[in-house]
């Protein structure tokens, strides 16, 4: 019953702000109800069209991004039920639990669209020229200023860090369940797809990066039509004697720390058009089956021209968002929760390392069990 009491009072909290000033009150009562019902590109074009002047700046940002969020997948109590329950599984497993539901939710959009949500949240609490939200919803932050809308957007900003983080994963494999067993169970069973991934990003991050004997890794440029040179990264595994062959994408063929590699979907050849490279892959392995010149890894694209970093999606936000959270929720079993995303990751260290800040190698060597 409380996490139901506990999911409905943030989200009473959007619509009192919705409610606030004395704008058009139906076209507030019309955005609520899409957003309530689900009709999230409804409530987005009232938003951004005839219902703009309802709201002062702050209150349509924060309104954009809750239905920025459900059009996601992922609403405000979706994840806080989510976050709760994975602490409540049972086992040690938070993270695992929690991701396996990620995965269950997620729709094709969703990591754009997560990353516009947060984009909403930060505009609605941006001080002057303070936009960041690691600055702004940083402890010290939070601390000094008495804000409930600082409190609650930054709550939910830690949320949707923490989804964009486990989303990331999910699409760095599209075998979940083996990845979570192998996890769980430490039992090395990390499916190809997930290895790839992995290998490319430490690959593009360090040219003495340690492939196994099984593991070789090729790479050129490509350039697409919208401008942006990236590394074609080849990665073949030889299993049998037979060659299971995965491609990845990476910011540029400098190998060093400040490179990454980035979100893709699928394959598509340099104008973004994915009809000539249907049928590369299979559909379960996720491995190249049938090679087509031309066509490459298609990267996730934001409408700003960006791509999405992995380096970034995984790091920044699994340690933004869960202190972000923990620093925020008043609840001690979401503060639990999310603590225990960390420190099943932070167990899974070699190094010997105490740190509670997580590293790109951390979450190699804990996706890799």
């Amino acid at each position: 019953m409380y996490k139901k009491i506990l999911s409905a009072s943030l989200l009473a909290t959007t619509v009192m702000f919705s409610a606030c000033g004395n704008n058009d009150t139906t076209c507030r009562i019309d955005v609520q109800k899409a957003i309530d019902e689900g009709r999230y590109d409804n409530a987005i074009s009232d938003l951004k069209g005839r219902c703009a002047s309802a709201y002062n700046t702050s209150d349509l940002n924060m309104n954009l991004a809750a239905a920025y969020m459900g059009k996601s997948g992922y609403s405000v109590s979706d994840i806080i039920n989510m976050v709760i329950d994975s602490g409540d599984n049972g086992n040690n497993n938070a993270f695992t639990s929690f991701l396996t539901s990620v995965d269950q939710k997620k729709n094709a959009n969703s990591l754009p669209l997560l990353t516009t949500a947060s984009q909403y949240y930060v505009k609605a609490i941006e001080r002057g020229n303070v936009t960041q939200a690691s600055v702004l919803c940083s402890a010290a932050n939070l601390q000094v200023i008495d804000d409930p809308r600082l409190d609650n957007a930054c709550l939910y900003i830690g949320f949707n860090e923490t989804i964009k983080a486990a989303n990331t994963i999910t699409y760095l494999t599209g075998d979940v369940n083996t990845l979570v067993n192998s996890i769980d169970n430490n039992n090395s069973s990390t499916p190809y797809d997930m290895r790839a991934s992995l290998d490319a990003l430490g690959w593009a991050m360090n040219p003495n990066y340690p492939l196994q004997a099984d593991t070789n890794i090729s790479a050129s440029s490509v350039t697409f039509s919208n401008g942006r040179t990236f590394a074609d990264i080849n990665v073949t595994y030889t299993v049998n004697n037979q060659q299971k062959v995965f491609l990845r994408l990476a910011n540029s063929m400098t190998q060093d720390i400040n490179n990454t590699t980035v979100i893709t979907d699928g394959y598509c050849d340099v104008n973004g058009s994915r009809e000539n490279c249907q049928g590369m892959e299979d559909n379960t392995t996720g491995e190249i089956i049938n090679p087509i010149a031309g066509c490459y890894a298609c990267p996730v694209i934001m409408d700003t021209n960006n791509t999405l970093s992995v380096t970034q999606l995984l790091v920044d936000t699994i340690n933004n968002g869960t202190d972000t959270i923990s620093a925020v929720s008043g609840d001690q079993s979401v503060t639990n929760a999310v603590n225990d995303f960390k420190q099943e990751i932070i167990n899974a260290r070699t190094n010997g390392d105490t740190s509670t800040t997580i590293t790109v190698n951390d979450i190699i060597n804990y996706l890799q069990q």
